[in-house]
């Protein structure tokens, strides 16, 4: 067989490789607005301006907007403009819902196979927030070991699929975290010993004590949430 020659079955050509839309990398740049928060939830979207700042004509902005309507990520009002979609009570279920699933699967099966380490590491950053009474200090511990001890479940689950997952809805996942969860009441804080339980089913190499732990955490945080959204709902308009 000649070199550089494909060796195919009988049956349908395969379909040409797409090119990369304009639309699809400004709804890309979209979403990194809105998963930042500094597009905020109920924001309205100046279209044009958007164009503007990225040096493209009008045409694949909307299509963008267009799309990500279809995905729940903009509202489109008829006469009014485009909106970021609301984070509401069900939208922040629907997303812990899979979130819940994927993370308890994830360190289920990592907790064989995290390092030592890792988990001491984690552990001494959460001891060093619990002491310290600087405010600030505690709650830049906090931020990373809460992006620690999330980020060790994705890495050694030994799972791609289960992992590219997991990365997928990160983005969702900063979402709620931007634009809720950092309105609650010291957010990482009040999480401290749920992660401690974490740290240490891991440590005692114990998979369905570190996955009840993950789910009691993440239950938890999805509770403290949906009482924040509630209230707010109930707050009479200024």
């Amino acid at each position: 067989m000649d070199k550089g020659i494909i060796s195919r079955g009988k049956g349908p050509r395969p379909e040409p490789i797409a090119q990369r839309s304009l639309a699809e990398s400004v709804g890309e740049a979209l979403l990194r607005e809105i998963f930042s928060a500094r597009l905020l939830p109920g924001a309205r979207v100046d279209l044009a301006a958007y164009a503007a700042l990225w040096d493209v004509s009008i045409t694949p902005v909307r299509d963008a907007a267009k799309n990500l309507e279809t995905q729940g990520f903009l509202k489109v009002r008829a006469r009014r403009g485009v909106f970021v979609a609301e984070l509401g009570p069900k939208e922040v279920r629907d997303i812990f819902d899979v979130r819940i699933a994927l993370e308890c699967a994830a360190i289920r099966l990592a907790t064989p196979d995290i390092p030592e380490h890792e988990i001491v590491r984690a552990i001494g950053l959460y001891t060093d927030a619990g002491t310290t009474t600087d405010p600030r200090e505690r709650e830049r511990l906090l931020r990373k070991v809460d992006a620690l001890i999330h980020s060790i479940a994705q890495k050694w689950c030994g799972n791609a699929r289960l992992a590219k997952l997991l990365e997928e809805l990160g983005e969702l996942v900063h979402w709620c975290q931007n634009t809720i969860i950092a309105q609650l009441d010291e957010p990482l804080f009040v999480t401290l010993p749920e992660h401690l339980g974490i740290c240490e089913a891991v440590r005692a190499r114990d998979p369905e004590r570190a996955e009840q732990a993950m789910r009691v955490h993440l239950t938890n945080t999805l509770e403290r949430i949906q009482t924040f959204l509630s209230a707010r709902q109930m707050r009479p308009a200024a």
